[in-house]
């Protein structure tokens, strides 16, 4: 892969897209079965180089816990997830709807 000659690292965060969960996520994305496989390959080219790096994942559709499980326990090697949206704005985003929805919720007396 032409990225190679510049693995120079021992840490990679690999990100497999814009995250596409939310109310501002990507419409379009990877699956994460594709996931899986990008990341195994972009994995196996960069331990060519420096058989030390740490890989992370991070992005597309690894939006909740249950998909950073999906991936962690497919990808042999891989050293951990990188969260960011989906561990701060996600997650605010499901409580803020979930409070609106309860003041919604309330009836006004007449």
């Amino acid at each position: 892969m032409p990225f190679q000659r510049h693995v120079q690292s021992a840490k990679m965060c690999f990100a497999v897209g814009l995250t596409s969960s939310g109310t501002i996520g990507a419409k379009t994305g990877k699956s994460l079965e594709q996931c899986v496989e990008d990341i195994q390959a972009i994995q196996a080219a960069a331990r060519e180089v420096r058989d030390d790096v740490i890989v992370l994942c991070h992005g597309g559709p690894i939006a909740k816990p249950e998909d950073a499980r999906f991936v962690l326990e497919r990808c042999k090697g891989l050293h951990g997830f990188f969260g960011a949206s989906s561990m701060e704005r996600l997650p605010v985003e499901e409580a803020i709807a979930g409070v609106t929805r309860e003041f919604k919720g309330i009836p006004i007396s007449k």
